[in-house]
């Protein structure tokens, strides 16, 4: 990883965490006078075929001009809720304090998960263990991988091995980096996340992972798995964009359990500096009952969700699109799905009009958060507890938190 990219990876950490940000909001705001600037974006309008496409989800999808799916993109849009005008019952700087994604497209954070539109049609789903693995598991599973790859890994000292990182609740996927003849690096988190960077040609290493994908994917599912693609784009506050280009395995006449299975777990994501494979869990798992989007939608808007991303009015979101998918960020004790639910705030506008840097647009930027919320059915989440994290600590909002 050369000087630039450990700069913006360092940048990149420093995100206040929801518990920051709710200690120091009350300082910020006694200590802070920001100027107020109108908003700048346009006002949602619905688009009269969105009528036509309804699926009967409460909470489904929402487009403004500006927001406009691919029309090859996922699914059908999702019944809109009923129109309700939300009463004003925030403050001026009662936005400071949360934190969203910035994107210019709504389309750029949908991605083509096999899910949308089909909620409703899936009832149940696996549940796979995510074993803490030994120094000498990972050791094994990370020389597979290297010669998989093609790669040599330079000797028994190019490895570093860490057991955690961040507070002791962090340490649930140990860290084997091993570095090879090329200088290419590898790193292994628990055993279901492998990163390469700092390769010499790290597109000619996708080529070789698509390969991977194909022939190891073609014996864990039924039918012929081929590879698809999406793009998702988010936007620093100085305009830069950060993209992210996933492969992942899909077989078009399987279930949509199954294509959900293979976009999470037969799935790899390359951005300018790092290429990160998914590993498939060892289990076959066990199958648990779903709780319904409508219930998942209830659980957020009471307060009750996770992620990295937070706001104090769950109950003003507006909510633009749901879907399943599985969790596999670090730190899992169980590889389970959630609902990750898509939603924006209108005072969000006034925010991101004054956060942008000094020279930058606003006007073609909307403030998204994202919402996870277990899908497990919550008489059985006792048996598979649900954790996320976000920078120092777990991620998750509670009904408590709310002014």
């Amino acid at each position: 990883m050369n000087s630039e990219q450990r700069y913006r990876s360092t940048l990149g950490g420093m995100t206040p965490s929801p518990a920051w940000q709710k200690e120091t909001l009350e300082a910020m705001q006694a200590a802070q006078t920001r100027r107020k600037r109108p908003s700048l974006r346009r006002p949602l309008t619905f688009a009269a075929a969105a009528a036509v496409l309804v699926l009967g989800i409460t909470g489904g999808v929402w487009w403004s001009s500006r927001m406009e799916p691919d029309p090859d993109g996922p699914g059908v849009a999702q019944t809109p809720e009923p129109a309700v005008t939300p009463t004003p019952t925030t403050q001026p700087s009662a936005g400071w304090g949360e934190s969203f994604l910035l994107v210019a497209d709504l389309a750029q954070q949908l991605g083509s998960n096999p899910t949308a539109g089909h909620t409703y049609e899936l009832t149940q789903l696996p549940v796979y263990t995510n074993p803490l693995p030994t120094e000498r598991d990972q050791r094994a599973a990370i020389q597979r991988w290297a010669a998989e790859l093609g790669y040599t890994i330079s000797g028994p000292d190019s490895y570093t091995w860490r057991t955690s990182s961040g507070e002791s609740t962090m340490g649930r996927d140990p860290v084997l980096e091993a570095t090879c003849t090329d200088g290419t690096r590898l790193q292994l988190t628990g055993l279901s996340t492998l990163a390469i960077y700092d390769a010499p040609d790290l597109s000619a290493v996708a080529e070789s992972v698509k390969l991977i994908l194909l022939r190891n994917g073609a014996s864990d599912t039924t039918g012929t798995p081929e590879l698809a693609e999406e793009s998702l784009t988010t936007y620093n506050f100085d305009g830069e964009a950060q993209t992210t280009q996933v492969t992942f395995l899909t077989t078009p006449d399987a279930s949509v359990a199954d294509r959900l299975y293979s976009y999470s777990f037969w799935r790899m994501e390359l951005t300018q500096s790092q290429l990160t494979i998914y590993l498939p869990p060892a289990d076959s798992g066990t199958v648990y009952p779903l709780r319904s989007p409508d219930d998942a939608q209830a659980a957020f808007r009471a307060g009750d969700y996770w992620g990295g991303c937070t706001t104090a009015y769950p109950d003003q979101a507006q909510i633009l699109f749901v879907c399943l998918e599985y969790d596999i960020t670090p730190g899992q004790p169980y590889l389970q799905p959630v609902y990750r639910i898509l939603y924006t705030q209108s005072y969000w506008d006034e925010l991101v009009a004054d956060w942008v840097f000094d020279g930058v647009d606003p006007s073609p930027y909307m403030g998204l958060g994202i919402a996870y919320v277990p899908a497990i059915a919550p008489e059985y989440q006792d048996e598979v507890p649900y954790q996320r994290y976000f920078n120092d600590g777990l991620a998750h909002h509670t009904p408590e938190d709310l002014p």
